[in-house]
């Protein structure tokens, strides 16, 4: 069920969007080269940009805002989306009130108030890294086959090698050890 988004709940929407910081989030997704609408969920409102047109911060902007609009109107309480990750809680339910008098007792036929059950709270969160760790389960006997992540890593310490990063050449080789030593 797609709801209208309230005045109020604008409102909220751009407090949070005018306290990100645009400038840094633009410079992670130039450092990453992160595009817009690349995603496998389609949100409206996001579309990729062509390839000739470069990426600006008003894009990242449109983006987000693109997603939170999404999240709110679905009435959705956690979404991931690339690295933004948004949690929303709708305090727009509400509860009727009955007019009550001195004595504490309802009025009947008195006016009625409406009172939000609980606040609006909309949190977004840049998350520019996620780790996560599976645990592989193999039978005896069974051979590892070589993976996504050690072909990735081979190739990274390659290229830390061929620059001399010394350093952090180590410390692949260390990952491709544990990976290893797992089969």
């Amino acid at each position: 069920m797609l709801m209208v988004i309230s005045d109020k709940n604008k409102i909220l929407i751009q407090r949070v969007l005018d306290t990100v910081d645009w400038d840094l989030i633009f410079k992670f997704y130039k450092l990453v080269g992160r595009v817009i609408g690349n995603e496998t969920t389609q949100i409206p409102g996001i579309k990729k940009l062509n390839k000739n047109e470069k990426l600006t911060t008003n894009h990242i902007k449109d983006e987000v805002n693109a997603i939170v609009n999404h999240i709110v109107e679905n009435d959705i309480t956690q979404f991931v989306y690339g690295p933004w990750n948004i949690a929303w809680v709708n305090g727009e339910w509400e509860m009727e009130m009955p007019e009550i008098d001195e004595d504490g007792n309802e009025i009947e036929g008195g006016d009625s108030d409406y009172v939000p059950i609980l606040e609006s709270i909309l949190e977004v969160r840049f998350s520019p890294m996620v780790v996560v760790s599976k645990e592989m389960v193999m039978e005896p006997g069974q051979e590892m086959v070589e993976n996504e992540e050690t072909i990735g890593l081979k190739k990274q310490l390659d290229k830390a090698l061929e620059e001399e990063n010394y350093e952090l050449a180590s410390k692949i080789r260390d990952l491709i050890d544990m990976y290893k030593k797992k089969k």
